[in-house]
């Protein structure tokens, strides 16, 4: 009996199983690929986000690097925008910045009295990367320190997506940085 009892607990635990598998499957495959935002001229960003100050490359993890841009952008209230760049034909340069940005959380934070004065991807001593984006500041006092922050995607309407590359397709993430103290 103990052996009857084993094989349905197993045929149980299976099915439990196939059924997890199979729900997990289908919520995966219903998902349609979010819309792509446009990429707009420089000069309509600048009038919402403040001007460009510093540019870099968009951070990813484990060498799935995308080679898409990230520009920095301060507005009047201080909050720090990273938002993707790219080069048109033409040479000139396109950001994409989807409607409703504006109203998005904000992803970290960075000390009130400095600069962004550049931007990189943290490094970690090998090769599969950290995924995040990396601020050089100029400190009130004149100091320079470096300072990693987190960025996240838009979660309702158009997306940012990489540039059409060999390889996966990817959102890429927005930074809305605020100074320390401001939410």
């Amino acid at each position: 009996m103990k052996t009857i009892s084993r094989q349905a607990g197993r045929s149980k635990l299976r099915r439990g199983w196939a059924l997890a598998i199979a729900v997990l499957f289908a919520a995966c495959s219903s998902q349609k690929e979010r819309p792509r935002a446009p990429y707009v001229p420089l000069s309509q960003v600048e009038g919402i986000f403040g001007p460009l100050v510093t540019a870099g490359n968009h951070p990813t993890a484990d060498q799935m690097g995308t080679g898409d841009r990230v520009g920095l952008f301060r507005d009047s209230t201080g909050t720090i925008w990273g938002l993707p760049l790219a080069i048109a034909e033409n040479g000139s340069v396109l950001v994409c910045a989807p409607a409703g940005l504006r109203d998005a959380p904000v992803t970290d934070h960075y000390p009130t009295d400095s600069t962004v004065i550049g931007a990189t991807n943290e490094p970690t001593g090998w090769r599969g990367g950290s995924g995040k984006l990396e601020l050089l500041l100029r400190e009130g006092k004149g100091t320079i320190e470096w300072q990693a922050v987190s960025g996240s995607h838009v979660d309702d309407g158009p997306s940012c997506w990489a540039q059409d590359l060999p390889g996966p397709k990817q959102r890429l993430l927005y930074y809305r940085l605020a100074p320390f103290g401001q939410k």
